[in-house]
C-alpha cells in the first residue's frame, strides 16, 4: 500500500477513535478542514511538518500515523 494512502487511513482511524470531526481536527492543527479530507483520501501528500502538526493534535506519534496499522 502506498504510504500517502495509509497515512490518510491512519489519520482517519485516530481522528475517530478520538471522537474528532474533520474540523476539529483541523482546528486543533491549524490546518483547512478541506486539506485533512484531502490527507485522508490520498488526494494530497502531506508534509512531514503537516505529519508533525496533525500528530500532535491527535496526541499520537507522528511516526505511528506512518505504520502499516494505527
Amino acid at each position: 500500500m502506498k504510504l500517502r494512502i495509509q497515512l490518510g487511513l491512519n489519520i482517519q482511524e485516530a481522528r475517530r477513535s478520538k471522537g474528532f470531526s474533520q474540523e476539529t481536527l483541523a482546528h486543533r492543527a491549524d490546518i483547512d478542514r478541506g486539506y485533512i479530507g484531502k490527507i485522508e483520501n490520498a488526494k494530497h501528500a502531506a508534509s512531514i511538518d503537516m505529519v508533525e502538526a496533525i500528530a500532535e493534535a491527535l496526541g499520537v506519534e507522528a511516526r505511528d500515523l506512518l505504520n502499516p496499522r494505527f
